[in-house]
């Protein structure tokens, strides 16, 4: 008898979930937390926001085991579980974030007192090159929610196109429309950054 992919062991683990198996559960949990957290800063660009939206959607999945079916991957239902909780989260604020982190440990405000220090070369390279990234991020946070989710699934989650859609439960075509959209826009916002001196 072949030994069961990752795929297979997550969908069992999942029906074992669902019929209220800790222990299953625990092992899902720790197999998947680090990319879930992972997917949510992608989104949130906010470490703490990730850490804590984390637990959020794995309570979520606990709570919603009831109504699992494994007819696509584990992983499908739990990307769409995180997706929930952000679109939740965003209606709650009312506005798309602006403010993002650095990395875990910078801020915007860090960066720039620290780009006025005085000059060293190598230290001042590595600080404009997280401030570019940084800038990037924040466009990012300017897309609207149905381009920034599928922009951060195809080029920080590395999903085809056939994974968003089933993710997102939208067409194939919506899917592409929306990348080109989410590029355009986002090569736009940088564009006009540079050529006004924002970096």
């Amino acid at each position: 008898m072949e030994p069961l992919s990752e795929d297979e062991e997550d969908i069992q683990l999942m029906l074992r979930t669902r019929d209220g198996d800790l222990d299953a559960f625990s092992i899902l949990f720790h197999r998947h937390r680090k990319w879930v957290e992972q997917f949510l800063y992608r989104l949130f660009w906010r470490r703490e926001k990730a850490e804590d939206g984390t637990q959020e959607v794995f309570m979520r999945l606990w709570s919603a085991r009831a109504g699992y079916r494994p007819c696509a991957r584990f992983t499908t239902f739990l990307y769409q579980v995180a997706r929930n909780y952000w679109r939740d989260e965003m209606r709650k604020a009312q506005v798309r974030p602006v403010e993002v982190d650095l990395d875990a440990g910078d801020d915007s405000g860090a960066i720039r007192r620290e780009l006025r220090a005085p000059f060293s070369a190598e230290p001042q390279e590595r600080l404009f090159e997280k401030y570019r990234q940084w800038r990037i991020r924040q466009a990012i946070s300017r897309l609207p929610e149905p381009y920034r989710i599928v922009f951060v699934l195809a080029h920080f989650e590395d999903r085809r196109i056939s994974e968003i859609a089933a993710i997102l439960e939208i067409p194939e075509g919506t899917v592409k429309s929306r990348l080109h959209t989410a590029a355009r826009r986002l090569r736009d916002w940088l564009m006009c950054e540079e050529k006004t001196g924002m970096w």
